[in-house]
Order: structure tokens, then C-alpha cells, then sequence
């Protein structure tokens, strides 16, 4: 199996999305490869010209693009290892949960590390990556991360419903970590890896799960250096 994976300017790997497939794939036990790209290779990856997304996963002659797809062909094609999305309700909830890491993790951590994050890439990734961003935030870059540093507390504060849940216990699975970890996981990675601001509080259990996830699966986490 090979993961397609973006990479920035200093050779690690940013994507908040692929990382939570890579925490999916160590989670089975499965080996991979990486196939190491730039936002301006996407275009043309395909053979025979589809369209895909990062991350995606190539099995053999099967493409898989878009982490969720990704994870639930990884439980359709390897049953006998550990599951990540279940049946069900279960999957519903998770789905849930997914739209709450999209709109309140990743969103709000985008509006604390945006100009970071843009001078973290390739320089041939930059102006593409400088118009789409202003595009959907309709101001640079720059005034999207302006004024951080009396934002970060409100984003701290959304993140309530995690620090409740991990005042009980260590991972948002339980006892064990579970794909609701690594949906939540890419997110803090993705800022940890592109911008050298501290979002989280050392004091903050949030934090402490964090770290206790980077150290999952020989450190895997950790393997990208912080910015």
C-alpha cells in the first residue's frame, strides 16, 4: 500500500487528514509506503486523469481518496484487524463526530496558524495555496491569523467537550485509542507540525492526550518534527 502525502518545506508532512489515516493504517498493523507530493502534483497523479483528493490511498490497482473512504475500505479489506468505524449507529456517531473535529478543531485552528502554515510549504505550493485560502476566507492570510494571541483562549474553550471527556479517561475511545482519537489527533498535529505557536496549555489535559498520542505506535506521531 502506498499513502500519497503532502510535504512542505522541510520535508514533513502536514496534512491533518493524512494523519489520521496514518494513526488508522498503525492501528490495523498494516505497512505502507509514502509517496511524498506538493499541492501542485494532485492535478495530474491519476493515471487515467480522476480526480482525487489527499489523503489517498493506492492498493494494488484500487485508488482510494478521502480519509473517511479510506478508513472504511481499510475495514472492508482487512477484517481481521482492529475496526475503526463499526456498524450502524456507531458509524453515525462517529460521522458526528468527525463534523464537530472539521468545524470546531480544524477550523479553528486554521484561523490561528494560517500565515505560519503558508510560508511552511514549497515555494511552488504557495501562490496556489495563498489564493484558495484568501478565496474562502474572503481577507489574506495575514488577517487571518491576525490578533492570535487574544483568539487562542476561545479556542481553548471550545475544545470543552474533548477536556470533559478526557478528564475520565485517557483517549476519546476509552482505555485504548480508538479513530476518534486520530480525527481529533490530525488536527493538533497539523498546527504542531506547521506553525511554532503553542495553542495548547502545558497545564491542559487536552495536552497531556496529545502527547500520549504522538507517543502511540513507537512514537509514530513524532516521527514529523514540530515546527
Amino acid at each position: 500500500m502506498v499513502l500519497i502525502d503532502l510535504i512542505n518545506n522541510n520535508g514533513t508532512h502536514f496534512s491533518p487528514n493524512s494523519w489520521r489515516v496514518r494513526m488508522a493504517l498503525a492501528h490495523k498493523g498494516l505497512a505502507f509506503e509514502v509517496r511524498d507530493i506538493g499541492f501542485m502534483d494532485v492535478p495530474t497523479l491519476h493515471p487515467q486523469g480522476e480526480k482525487v483528493t489527499i489523503p489517498t490511498l493506492v492498493h494494488g490497482e484500487k485508488w482510494v481518496t478521502d480519509s473517511w473512504a479510506i478508513v472504511r475500505y481499510l475495514d472492508e479489506a482487512f477484517p481481521n484487524t482492529p475496526r475503526l468505524t463499526g456498524t450502524g449507529a456507531e458509524t453515525a456517531l462517529l460521522q458526528f463526530f468527525q463534523n464537530w473535529a472539521q468545524t470546531t478543531i480544524h477550523a479553528g485552528l486554521a484561523r490561528l496558524i494560517m500565515q505560519d502554515l503558508h510560508r511552511s510549504l514549497l515555494p511552488t505550493d504557495q501562490a496556489y495555496f495563498r489564493e484558495s485560502r484568501e478565496r474562502i476566507f474572503k481577507m489574506s492570510i495575514e488577517e487571518v491569523q491576525a490578533g492570535r494571541e487574544e483568539r487562542v483562549a476561545a479556542f481553548l474553550k471550545s475544545l470543552q467537550p474533548m477536556r470533559q471527556s478526557l478528564q475520565a479517561q485517557p483517549f476519546l475511545g476509552g482505555t485504548q485509542p480508538s479513530y476518534a482519537d486520530y480525527l481529533a489527533f490530525g488536527g493538533f498535529q497539523w498546527a504542531r507540525i506547521s506553525s511554532p505557536f503553542a495553542v495548547l496549555n502545558a497545564d491542559d489535559v487536552v495536552h497531556t492526550w496529545f502527547e500520549r498520542c504522538l507517543d502511540l505506535y513507537d512514537g509514530l506521531g513524532r516521527q514529523d518534527a514540530a515546527a
